[in-house]
């Protein structure tokens, strides 16, 4: 997708994104934005609405260093319920030596135990270093969200120089969008549907230290808030043991279940298991799959969703 393609999908929804100020908490929109050290990096995404988002339908694209084209894109999977978030963190877990002495650092797993998708291999969204656009797109066309500006290259990083574009042209300027954090604000309540003409970062983002992500899973804008991580967690369900052994592991449910769907680490359904019945336990093999991270969706016939995480090795 060329960036005139971009300017022509969305210039049908310039209204919408001019009243932002207004409560239009009609779609999904990137609430935080971590460029840490290495490969520390990681988008949140919240559902401001009043109804579950099937995340299926989404696709965040990484347009790099100033190109006219998308660089990459990750798909994102699951369903969001209301008022929560899902958290995408960089998937490499460990070390890569790219020869040369030069070495490719494994994400901190204290941050990818926050995630609920790990990322593609590389080249991903998540390996953004500061000057790389991100667009949100649904459905393929429709732009939900942009964080940057498409086909511009900063410089090391968007800034504080409105002189200069925001760019990193000018002496002294503050690199925002490299080693940081950033929080979308309270008031930002939907997403930015055309290409910004500069992309000022304080509009919309509250600047935090390098290495911030004590926050994941939890945002509040004027549309609700959240204070739990992502997915509704039932204390009545047991996903055992972890990481799994033997090629398989098991689930045990307190209460009646519509449908069980697990996902790998690169966010592939590889299971689905819709009971016919009250069966409330369940042995699920892995002998086929690759090690990894994997993430396990149990719906209720209530509605609640259940979140989990196993180890597959």
């Amino acid at each position: 997708m060329r960036i005139s393609t971009i300017f022509f999908l969305v210039a049908g929804l310039s209204f919408s994104a001019s009243t932002s100020a207004q409560l239009i908490c009609d779609d999904l929109i990137i609430s935080e934005y971590l460029e840490g050290t290495g490969n520390n990096k990681g988008l949140e995404f919240f559902n401001p609405t009043t109804e579950p988002i099937d995340l299926s339908a989404y696709e965040l694209q990484r347009w790099s260093n100033g190109e006219g084209t998308v660089t990459d894109a990750t798909q994102l999977f699951g369903t969001l319920p209301s008022l929560t978030t899902w958290v995408l963190v960089n998937g490499q877990t460990e070390d890569v030596d790219l020869g040369g002495g030069a070495m490719s650092p494994m994400c901190d797993p204290v941050m990818q135990g926050l995630a609920d998708q790990l990322d593609n291999p590389y080249p991903a969204p998540t390996y953004m270093n500061g000057n790389d656009a991100l667009v949100l797109v649904k459905n393929g066309t429709t732009v939900v969200d942009i964080f940057g500006k498409p086909g511009e290259n900063p410089g090391v990083a968007w800034t504080n120089d409105a002189e200069n574009g925001f760019t990193d042209v000018g002496d002294g300027a503050a690199w925002l969008t490299s080693n940081h954090t950033l929080r979308r604000k309270f008031d930002v309540v939907h997403g930015i549907n055309v290409p910004p003409v500069v992309f000022d970062t304080f509009l919309e983002w509250d600047t935090l230290p390098v290495n911030t992500w004590d926050g994941l899973g939890s945002h509040s804008c004027a549309c609700g808030s959240t204070g739990t991580n992502n997915l509704v967690e039932t204390p009545s369900l047991e996903i055992f043991p972890n990481p799994a052994v033997n090629g398989q592991f098991n689930i045990e449910s307190g209460q009646s279940v519509k449908q069980i769907q697990v996902y790998s680490p690169e966010g592939r359904l590889v299971e689905v298991i819709a009971p016919t019945s009250d069966i409330r336990t369940w042995s699920i093999s892995t002998s086929d799959w690759k090690a990894g991270v994997y993430f396990v969706n149990v719906q209720y016939l209530s509605g609640s969703i259940f979140a989990h995480r196993i180890v597959v090795r």
